[in-house]
């Protein structure tokens, strides 16, 4: 790794993006209730939905599967209009931190793992992950200058435009 992935590289990078999608499967940010339940929790759409496994969205050859029908953003007339924007800067997060960092349990002092709990707080509209424990280690000292030099231009960015 010498620089932190851009979009040309979204179809290279396939457990990326099926990790993107089962994100968005698994526990949507905005959960709308009806569509979600009906067709993103269906046993037959997808054996055991109550499970995170992004390698549901491969077929057996390693390809992913075409299911990239994400209902976090509403469908039809009610689509999301940033759908576009939003899908975008999801998967460039994802590949960004997967590429910089290794993301594992938190261990304890005599190195066993904790476990995540599965528990979400509701907040009205919006739904997010209980706290939990983890360990997020920088996968190397370029990995470490490649997000501060992101942060910095960041910062930069919003000095000169607010």
């Amino acid at each position: 790794m010498h620089r932190l992935p851009d979009f040309s590289e979204r179809a290279s990078l396939p457990y990326v993006e099926a990790l993107y999608r089962e994100v968005l499967r698994y526990h949507p940010p905005l959960p709308i209730g009806v569509a979600h339940a009906l067709l993103e929790d269906d046993t037959k759409t997808y054996p055991d939905p109550e499970d995170f496994r992004p390698e549901r969205f491969f077929h057996e050859n390693g390809e992913l599967n075409g299911d990239d029908k994400l209902l976090a953003y509403g469908f039809g007339r009610r689509i999301c209009v940033g759908k576009h924007i939003a899908s975008a800067t999801l998967w460039i997060t994802f590949a960004s931190i997967l590429t910089c960092f290794g993301i594992g349990k938190a261990k304890d002092e005599l190195g066993n793992e904790s476990e995540v709990n599965g528990e979400y707080e509701d907040e009205g509209l919006i739904s997010h992950k209980k706290p939990f424990k983890c360990s997020i280690i920088p996968r190397s000292d370029l990995a470490r200058r490649l997000v501060g030099d992101a942060v910095t231009l960041r910062m930069q960015s919003a000095t000169l435009h607010p």
